[in-house]
């Protein structure tokens, strides 16, 4: 019973995150007046919100791993960063930089060739969606549950 409300409650999330990077990706491309057919804006937020979720995953588990304390890749085990959160509240809050500086890097990837915007339009939806889809309420939630 809990594996499945677990599960519903994963699949939730991503349809919302999908959403989420969706409805930044609209109102980013009005802001830039470019025009996108709705099929590309679908697949370009599936694109996303898979290399999203992984990019958010991979930070919390660096940052913190906790209860664990380590990623496991086969063999290779990575210590994270933080022994626990909330040990180090400002240092661990300007950790966020590095997945907003990710994000939007591969959203100036895909925008720029999956979309053809011209580098000074991928540029611009690159940081905005870098900075409003970087997970925010991880941080919020590791900092204020230490």
């Amino acid at each position: 019973m809990i594996l499945a409300f677990l599960g519903a409650a994963v699949l939730v999330g991503i349809v919302v995150d999908y959403f989420w990077n969706y409805l930044v990706l609209y109102l980013s491309l009005r802001w830039l007046h470019f025009n996108v057919n709705t099929r590309r804006k679908f697949i370009y937020c599936l694109i996303i919100t898979s290399l999203g979720l992984l990019i958010d995953w991979l930070y919390y588990e660096l940052t913190w791993g906790y209860p664990v304390g380590f990623l496991f890749l086969g063999n290779l085990r990575l210590p994270s960063v933080f022994s626990h959160p909330g040990s180090q509240p400002i240092l661990e809050l300007s950790t966020i930089l590095i997945p907003i500086i990710i994000l939007a890097a591969v959203n100036f990837v895909v925008s720029h060739f999956y979309l053809r915007m011209i580098a000074k339009q991928a540029i611009a939806l690159g940081t905005v969606m870098g900075v409003f889809t970087a997970p925010w309420l991880i941080v919020g939630y590791v900092l204020v549950s230490a």
